[in-house]
């Protein structure tokens, strides 16, 4: 069975590696059944889709009444997400396949692309500055074992996936640093090594950067890679814990989701990571909307959103 791909585990869900890619494996063969996934569609102007970032599934919510109507209904559909802010996902399912890539605008999902071959090809979000977008393409045989994974970029115009020519090897993760393409690979003894590929170039060769990168969630900020000691999350001389899902916006903002420990909901945390505070955040979260120099936080019974000047740091908390 495949894992889920985030760093973290819930009792709900099993989550590996992200707000990071995985280490995918698979036992048994293939139900035969289609994928037949719902994803929720709004019916009044109240009503918006968000993405639930912890349960990896999207969410119908209703901003009049603040509460969510439903979610993506079926057994094992996953929705995966860049660690960027991206209005791009990819939905597919963690036994069958039968994965797109899908476009969330106005509270509405549209399909981009659907995988030729749904059976044995799954694809999952590895970076985006918002002009380039990277994915991990992975093959697997007919009793769910892999057989090979590819980085390829996406072309919105062409709706096309190109793969890079000398990129292989188990690859995990991804970030983006100006047009370098950082990666990870797992080796067999599981260390993890670090690459870097001109991501302007299909026919780039990659360049070796290191053999004893740390294990976490690949994120960039402002020009750097951030790196992580003990499983905190260091940029600069300020550090923050790894939670279940951690995104970075350009301008230096993390934004964490995890599960809060006293209301067994979903919480969400922003901090600045220049110097390391909390600019706000919330429980009971059902889901989230990128805004304009923010995030919407839709909550169970009330909506949070935090703002940030372009340049970083807090504007104003809404409630």
């Amino acid at each position: 069975m495949k894992r889920v791909r985030r760093w973290e585990t819930r009792t709900s869900v099993s989550l590996a590696v992200f707000g990071a890619l995985l280490i995918m494996t698979a036992c048994g063969s293939q139900p035969a059944y289609q994928n037949s996934v719902v994803i929720p569609r709004p019916s009044n102007d109240h009503e918006n889709v968000i993405e639930d970032p912890v349960d990896q599934r999207f969410v119908l919510y209703d901003e009049e009444n603040k509460a969510a109507v439903s979610w993506t209904n079926v057994p094992n559909e996953f929705v995966y997400n860049f660690a960027t802010p991206s209005d791009v996902y990819t939905v597919g399912n963690s036994l069958t396949n039968h994965f797109s890539i899908v476009r969330l605008v106005n509270g509405k999902v549209q399909t981009l692309d659907v995988l030729p071959d749904q059976a044995h090809e799954a694809v999952f979000p590895l970076a985006t500055n918002g002009r380039m977008m990277f994915f991990l393409l992975v093959h697997y045989r007919d009793d769910g074992t892999e057989v090979w994974r590819h980085i390829v970029r996406w072309d919105d115009h062409s709706k096309a996936l190109s793969p890079f020519e000398y990129v292989d090897g188990a690859i995990e993760q991804g970030a983006l640093v100006g047009t370098d393409l950082y990666y990870t690979v797992i080796r067999p003894d599981r260390s993890v090594w670090l690459y870097r590929v001109d991501g302007t170039r299909l026919d780039a060769r990659p360049t070796l950067v290191s053999t004893r990168w740390a294990e976490g969630p690949l994120l960039s900020c402002e020009g750097d890679l951030l790196t992580v000691k003990g499983h905190r999350l260091m940029f600069g001389s300020h550090s923050l814990p790894v939670r279940a899902v951690n995104l970075v916006t350009p301008n230096g903002i993390l934004v964490q989701f995890d599960e809060d420990e006293n209301s067994l909901t979903t919480r969400a945390d922003v901090y600045e990571l220049r110097d390391g505070r909390r600019i706000g955040g919330a429980i009971n979260v059902e889901g989230f909307q990128w805004v304009q120099n923010g995030i919407q936080l839709d909550c169970k019974g009330h909506i949070e959103t935090v703002f940030w000047s372009e340049t970083g740091g807090i504007g104003e908390i809404h409630g």
